[in-house]
């Protein structure tokens, strides 16, 4: 038995961690399973996400909206930035609630019929236009370069520690966001620049339904070195509640992990969420499986096909790791398990983040 030395955790929130990956693979059983070489890979997927352009975006995406949509902001900004770095079981089911919030206009049917006959388009007095930061958030400029069918905001640098914008404000890079709504189509991509290299392009797509709505996400993240793609879909029913379907793959390292989320949607605190998380690759195939809610849960871990672990947590109490039959874990097992959950966002996070930079103009109308 072995209980997790790093922060103590509930199972929601390792479960939260291992949000921020997913993809489909090409291992299998056959593979045997390394846990350094599984190490090594999730450090790659971390980098991918880690450069100081990635950490500029999350700071200032959420002020975007506000600049866009003065009148009724889609988000709070100091919420959003302090949701994207959620790791508790509260904050978990808290992120889920507002993931919810973020299709429950899509269930309407007025909603519905606007976007039938309209799609959502960026806000004809802002095409064009570069957004600067000042005084605490986005004004428009008369700088050149922006997209004629979108939006440019300029990056700042970024403390690495508090994540605010330094002082004086630093350039670092710009965000473009495109419109690419066509008929009853809402679309959006989404593109970060440093210099001469892409660190995200990515397009958000809206599809309404006659009982919910689905928002997908697709495109690519790299610091310049690692490239992950990523394929993200949230989808929300009146029956089913929130469905999160999350995949991310690093081709160079043959590596990808594939997540199935689910939550009930009660009440942010009482919400049950399942999770079912395949991460494969050259040094191995591990699977993870089970559910919570407020009161703990359990989470079955499988490796190459065979029952590895059992993760347990009760109440407010540490998580425990038993391994198979009860036999301990070898510490480079520990420590492959601890890099999948020492990831530090969590999925429903990782849906607003990236959905927010282009929240304002690619919700239906109200």
């Amino acid at each position: 038995m072995h209980v997790l030395h790093l922060a103590k955790r509930s199972i929601p929130a390792v479960v939260a961690v291992c949000m921020a990956l997913t993809g489909c693979g090409s291992s299998g059983p056959d593979v045997p399973f390394n846990p350094a070489g599984t190490t090594a890979d999730l450090g790659a997927v971390n980098s991918t996400f880690g450069s100081s352009t990635f950490a500029s975006f999350s700071t200032f995406s959420p002020l975007f909206d506000a600049a866009l949509a003065p009148a009724v902001p889609v988000v709070s900004a100091t919420a959003a930035a302090l949701d994207i770095r959620a790791t508790t079981k509260e904050g978990m089911q808290a992120a889920a609630a507002r993931s919810a919030q973020r299709l429950a206009p899509l269930m309407s049917s007025a909603s519905r019929i606007a976007m039938s006959t309209s799609a959502a388009a960026v806000p004809a007095e802002a095409a064009g236009k570069t957004f600067v930061y000042s005084g605490g958030t986005y004004v428009m400029s008369d700088l050149a370069g922006a997209p004629a069918n979108g939006v440019r905001f300029l990056l700042y640098a970024v403390d690495p520690v508090t994540h605010a914008p330094v002082e004086p404000v630093v350039e670092t890079g710009h965000v473009d966001l495109i419109d690419l709504s066509s008929g009853s189509t809402s679309a959006a991509r989404v593109r970060v620049f440093s210099g001469e290299v892409e660190y995200l392009n990515y397009t958000v797509s809206v599809v309404s339904t006659v009982s919910g709505g689905r928002i997908s996400v697709i495109g690519f993240v790299t610091d310049g070195t690692n490239q992950a793609n990523i394929n993200l879909r949230a989808t929300l029913t009146a029956n089913a509640g929130l469905t999160l379907t999350y995949g991310l793959d690093v081709p160079t390292r043959d590596f990808s992990i594939d997540l199935s989320l689910t939550s009930s949607l009660a009440d942010p605190q009482s919400s049950t969420i399942g999770i079912s998380l395949d991460v494969r690759g050259g040094n191995g195939w591990i699977q993870m499986s089970g559910q919570f809610d407020q009161t703990g849960g359990t989470l079955n871990v499988s490796v190459s096909g065979h029952h590895f672990a059992t993760i347990a947590q009760t109440g407010t109490g540490a998580p425990v790791i038993t391994g198979a039959d009860g036999l301990p874990l070898a510490d480079e097992e520990i420590a492959a398990l601890e890099g999948i959950f020492e990831m530090t966002n969590g999925a429903f996070t990782s849906f607003d983040q990236l959905f927010l930079p282009v929240a304002a103009f690619i919700q239906p109308a109200a």
